[in-house]
């Protein structure tokens, strides 16, 4: 599957909307403006200061340059000192698995993936990408994401994902809801069932958990997943984390690979592999941190922002029952390491966190995490807004609605504090979320 980068000229954004009667014609009723904020567009252009954002309900109508004049009767909202980005999106993260200190397939219930849909809303996640352990409720939730006056994320589902008997998932993580097949056959008779139901992509795991697990998925059974995941026109995202395994699979077209590489450096034969076959790159940096980083406490730990991201007793028991995994801390240094290098190879980098699939993998709070790994990794932090935005949607499949802030797309954005572009960690100096073109309470 290729992944389509949308490249939008500053000169479109700026000179054939910024005209002086695109706005000022209208009738002023149903429109809001976001008045002389920064904007960071999510496309790679630098900030740019004093512009006017202009909606109607939950689409973006056009961008203007501050000083233009705006429609009477539209309401403004003063934002002079704010900066704006898109909304984030996370593409690979686990609904409904997680429950105050309970973890596990008994806790996907309807209405807990939806207190976890709100929590990301209020940390400015306006889509999610739910990778393989959802039950069929998640096809009316991703209905439900997809109306014009929803403030839910929009949501984005894997629904059953696929492992191995006895292997990945660990059954130990309580993750029992997901298609084991034993043989090709089985395995294709399973996607075209899955296929049914229109998933936005397949999950497979390819991983034998740091060789806690006795086999991994053989070679034919997760080609006879691709190849039938093709025929019905749905790209496959694959958990890995050997770099031999990520090889295989890139040979075998696959489209997403969901994790790091962490093993050892990736090299050319898996980057001419990825190239071939348009193969994006999901780091989860966070993942690997937050093996970790809980036991160095730092400061963050404190703080409202990662503290308000907590379910009840999280806190107690990241204090008491909480066991870092010391070789995590090389582990995110070569994941961080592959990351770059793929980047600079044009290889498609998106933003998950693999948040929700336990507790210490804090959703909402590791999304913004992620972005900080990012550039603690190397990218600007331009690049890793737009990883986080505008990379995401294309990897997502939504670039022709989500592709950043310019006319048309989906009013989903972040009002900020402070500038992310000259410190990362400013995106957590969250103003105010807008979904659907709706302010979301964030209390």
């Amino acid at each position: 599957m290729r992944w389509k980068i949308l490249l939008v000229l500053g000169a479109i954004l700026f000179g054939a909307c910024t005209h002086k009667n695109v706005a000022s014609s209208l009738s002023g009723d149903d429109l809001i403006i976001l008045k002389g904020a920064r904007l960071i567009d999510g496309l790679g252009a630098p900030a740019r200061d004093n512009v006017n954002i202009i909606l109607r309900h939950d689409r973006i109508l056009a961008i203007q340059d501050a000083m233009e004049p705006v429609p009477e009767k539209a309401k403004v909202l003063e934002l002079q000192g704010k900066t704006i980005i898109p909304a984030l999106m996370s593409s690979h993260v686990h609904l409904g698995m997680t429950n105050g200190v309970e973890a596990g397939s008994r806790q996907v219930t309807e209405e807990n993936d939806l207190r976890q849909l709100y929590k990301f809303s209020k940390y400015g996640v306006a889509g999610v990408l739910s990778l393989g352990t959802d039950l069929d409720f998640i096809y009316k939730i991703r209905e439900n994401s997809q109306r014009v006056d929803s403030t839910l994320p929009l949501v984005l589902t894997a629904g059953r994902g696929f492992g191995v008997p006895g292997g990945a998932p660990p059954a130990t993580m309580g993750i029992d809801q997901v298609y084991r097949p034993k043989n090709a056959a089985e395995a294709k008779k399973q996607v075209a069932e899955l296929a049914s139901k229109k998933p936005n992509v397949i999950k497979i795991w390819v991983d034998d958990f740091d060789h806690s697990m006795k086999k991994k998925m053989e070679p034919e059974i997760y080609r006879a997943i691709i190849q039938e995941a093709h025929a019905h026109k749905i790209p496959v995202a694959a958990h890995v984390y050997y770099l031999a395994d990520a090889k295989l699979l890139a040979q075998e077209g696959v489209d997403i690979f969901a994790h790091s590489v962490r093993d050892q450096a990736v090299d050319m034969e898996l980057i001419s592999l990825m190239k071939l076959h348009n193969t994006a790159y999901i780091p989860t940096l966070a993942l690997d941190d937050a093996f970790f980083v809980y036991a160095e406490k730092p400061s963050w730990m404190r703080e409202s922002f990662f503290q308000g991201a907590l379910d009840p007793g999280v806190e107690q028991w990241l204090q008491k029952s909480y066991k870092p995994k010391s070789s995590s801390r090389d582990d995110l240094k070569m994941a961080q390491q592959n990351a770059m290098a793929l980047f600079k190879s044009g290889i498609v980098i998106g933003l998950g966190t693999d948040s929700g699939a336990n507790q210490m993998r804090i959703q909402g709070f590791a999304e913004h995490r992620e972005l900080q790994l990012l550039v603690e990794a190397g990218f600007t932090p331009l690049e890793a807004i737009r990883i986080g935005t505008v990379n995401n949607a294309n990897i997502m499949g939504i670039a022709k609605d989500y592709a950043g802030i310019a006319p048309n797309m989906k009013a989903n954005l972040l009002v900020l504090d402070a500038d992310p572009s000259e410190d990362i960690t400013n995106t957590q100096k969250i103003h105010s979320v807008i979904i659907n073109g709706k302010l979301i309470e964030r209390r």
